[in-house]
């Protein structure tokens, strides 16, 4: 047998056990997340009544219904404004605080752990504490705000249709950078040095450093965190429904926040099944199309 035959041989068994040993995982992985996936279906295809449990199959009605629910429709504006605002404001911030923390200054490590704070803390204690600050009465931001004309006595940018969606942004904003900044840090550090040390020998300065060697590098972490923040923010609910409970007058409503209304508010079961499964789909569909176009460029490649 020759050497090349040999190692084919060596690579087949090894792929093949690792596929055996991946194999009860992957079974219990789709077992737990495949039923509840059938149930949310099976559910939106009937309309439920709690009182006496009666189950009435209306095939597809309730996805017919979606597309005559006017708030659902501006619901699903703020969810993406919701999400692309956030996702920009995460990956942008925690760009600018890891190439902060990457530098090699004196009484960088106490600072890479104040950064870390705004992640650790608990939502509900993050929600608490800037609903604190933006009270419209004694809230140190809203107060601030009033006395410089931008906001009325009394009032709080959570309370205001206009406002409302954008201040609990900056708050996801501010709770989330730490996340993108871990990532993007740890990716620097296995960018090679010499690539810099070329981009010097050239006559790069700092910028042309950033441009040219930095983000490029950082392109596979980005793609990540968009994938994982972007599914993580679409929906969210915690930090909404403990800030404004997706108001005032829905202007902060997130798709998260109008299913639990359905269900827990209007006892629509069928209905919330529904478009969570609509929602359901459209992920699964956007992550189709980005494994595809993903592999079609390493084909290319």
């Amino acid at each position: 047998m020759t050497p090349a035959f040999l190692r084919r041989t060596l690579t087949g068994r090894q792929q093949r056990a690792g596929m055996a040993f991946a194999v009860p995982a992957a079974l219990l992985f789709a077992a737990i997340l495949a039923y509840p996936i059938f149930e949310s279906f099976r559910t939106s295809l009937f309309s439920i009544n709690l009182l006496t449990g009666d189950a009435e199959f209306v095939g597809l009605d309730n996805y017919t219904a979606i597309a005559s629910d006017r708030p659902l429709l501006t619901t699903i504006g703020n969810t993406l404004l919701w999400t692309v605002l956030s996702l920009v404001g995460q990956l942008g911030l925690g760009l600018v605080a890891a190439l902060l923390i990457d530098a090699d200054w004196r009484g960088m490590r106490w600072i890479r752990q104040l950064l870390l704070i705004p992640y650790v803390i608990p939502v509900i204690a993050t929600a608490l504490v800037w609903q604190w600050m933006l009270d419209g009465h004694y809230g140190i931001i809203s107060g601030n705000l009033q006395s410089w004309g931008w906001l009325p006595e009394g009032a709080t940018p959570l309370g205001l249709e206009g406002s409302a969606l954008f201040t609990v942004v900056l708050v996801n904003i501010w709770r989330g950078f730490p996340f993108a900044m871990l990532v993007y840090w740890a990716r620097m550090q296995g960018i090679d040095k010499g690539q810099y040390e070329a981009a010097r020998v050239d006559g790069a300065g700092p910028w042309r450093e950033f441009l040219h060697v930095t983000l490029p590098n950082l392109r596979s972490a980005t793609l990540a965190l968009l994938a994982l923040r972007g599914i993580w923010t679409l929906m969210y609910f915690e930090l909404v429904w403990l800030l404004s409970r997706g108001g005032p007058a829905g202007a902060s409503e997130v798709l998260s926040t109008y299913i639990y209304k359905v269900l827990m508010g209007e006892f629509q079961i069928g209905y919330a099944a529904a478009i969570a499964s609509s929602v359901g789909l459209f992920l699964a569909a956007v992550g189709l199309a980005g494994w595809l176009v993903t592999r079609t460029r390493r084909r290319h490649a």
